[in-house]
């Protein structure tokens, strides 16, 4: 009797212990690394309540906060408390090998809602998927060596060509963002304006057009005679006024926009293709100066390997027509810097330009617009400081270093402020954006000529001389004849 309460008594204590030991999760203090978009993340857990996030390729992902962890629930919450009035509210999942998921949303105070369960592949981008090892070696890569044939240089000097350059939107787009303060979207240009471009200095324009709009749904989905011609005179217009000419896909259903019920993604796609087949063949006895830019900001619902084929297929469509002509390849994800890693050039085609689209700090180039989580952030400056300088710069510099290592140019295609902010801080901040583009080799377009991120008003027929200024040191020409 006395041994089997020593038996029984023994047995309790080990399923004591092994509730304990199951209720009580791995400790999440100390260094955990990942790759986010392809590129290095580091997270740091510490015992005060703070946690770091260092990401090498974006600086928006870059932050300290306070956090708060649940572990009496399964899975284990956790909430952050970031800089600019933004949560997070997340969940974590540990495995037995030193390996954690960390799955959240970013958003204010009472819009950011706890997920259910873990998601790898969220295709909102206000969620935020980190997949983190203790393991070092998961963020450390041999690094790639790259032998570009001769050929490679040509893609190099059409970048050079395309230069300083700006968004010529509002045209072609069909598209007005803020339709409270601009109504009327697609206003003819005036001729003259074009020649102001030129004569301010720029050196060429990225023509934003919704080719979807003036085409047919069904096959052969051609494109509207009449609107060929349309894009066709402002694009003579702009090479006989010395204007390279980058002609974009700007809007598309599905792929970086709202779905168009009518129909199907399939017959959708089959569409792009060919769109762009009649869009090469039209140019295809066009210059040099003109280039083609195969989608903007495409979107994450349809996934990164889908958007790479999508692209390689495109490339390979437009090759049949213009064997010279130099493409613009936008990258995965909504097309912004830090999504670099994740793109997969055509191996063999060199005439290819990589752009990528930077607007960051967010809360300051997109402050009081209703459909940003920068909204409340109105009145905000930007003064250079060295400590809104360094994200930016480490930002843009690792796209440098991925150009260098893979022997690709890249045209920064998008950047810009709206009008909220002060003329004072948006001429700084453009300054500071031109200098690391001449400093890294990248061409550029501004965004944009019209609405409320414009660096131009036509009521006045001025431009905003701090920011042509900072764009474009030098005497410019100022008012339209």
């Amino acid at each position: 009797m006395k041994k089997a309460k020593i038996i029984f008594s023994l047995f309790l204590c080990v399923f004591y212990f092994s509730l304990t030991v199951k209720a009580t999760p791995p400790s999440i203090i100390g260094k955990w690394y990942g790759l986010k978009d392809g590129s290095p993340v580091t997270v740091m857990f510490r015992n005060n309540q703070t946690m770091s996030i260092q990401a090498d390729a974006f600086s928006g992902l870059t932050f300290t906060s306070h956090y708060k962890i649940d572990s009496s629930v399964s899975p284990i919450a956790v909430d952050l408390i970031m800089p600019g009035s933004m949560i997070c509210t997340a969940i974590l999942n540990f495995s037995d090998h030193g390996e954690m998921e960390f799955f959240g949303f970013l958003g204010t105070p009472g819009q950011a809602q706890r997920p259910a369960k873990i998601d790898s592949n969220p295709k909102r981008p206000d969620a935020l998927y980190l997949k983190l090892s203790r393991d070092i070696k998961v963020i450390h890569h041999k690094p790639l060596t790259v032998s570009p044939p001769k050929e490679a240089t040509l893609a190099f000097e059409r970048n050079k060509r395309l230069g300083r350059g700006l968004n010529l939107n509002g045209l072609l787009d069909n598209n007005s963002g803020d339709l409270h303060l601009y109504p009327i979207p697609d206003q003819p240009i005036k001729l003259e304006y074009i020649k102001m471009i030129a004569d301010a200095g720029f050196n060429s324009v990225r023509l934003p057009v919704t080719w979807v709009a003036h085409s047919s749904k069904t096959p052969p989905y051609t494109i509207d005679p009449a609107f060929f011609r349309r894009v066709d005179s402002i694009v003579k217009q702009c090479l006989q006024n010395g204007l390279a000419v980058s002609i974009d896909m700007h809007y598309y259903p599905y792929i970086n926009m709202g779905a168009d019920s009518s129909i199907s993604f399939d017959d959708n796609i089959k569409r792009f293709y060919s769109l762009w087949e009649q869009i090469a063949k039209h140019y295809k006895d066009y210059p040099p100066e003109v280039y083609f830019d195969i989608l903007n900001e495409p979107n994450m619902d349809m996934g990164v390997p889908f958007y790479n084929e999508l692209i390689a297929k495109s490339v390979k469509l437009i090759r049949k027509t213009n064997p010279y002509r130099t493409i613009l390849i936008g990258t995965p994800n909504l097309g912004q810097s830090w999504t670099i890693g994740l793109l997969d050039l055509p191996k063999e085609d060199w005439n290819l330009i990589v752009q990528i689209h930077y607007y960051l700090p967010h809360l300051f180039t997109h402050q009081g617009l209703a459909y940003a989580h920068a909204a409340a952030s109105k009145g905000m400056q930007w003064m250079g400081t060295k400590e809104e300088r360094k994200p930016i710069e480490s930002d843009l510099t690792f796209c440098a270093k991925w150009s260098k290592a893979h022997s690709r140019p890249i045209n920064l295609g998008e950047f810009g402020v709206n009008e909220y902010a002060a003329m004072s801080s948006r001429a700084r901040y453009f300054r500071f954006i031109r200098e690391l583009a001449d400093k890294n080799g990248f061409s550029f377009h501004v965004w944009g000529f019209r609405e409320i991120f414009r660096v131009f008003d036509e009521e006045s027929g001025r431009w905003h001389q701090p920011v042509l200024d900072a764009l474009i040191p030098g005497k410019h020409y100022l008012v339209a004849p």
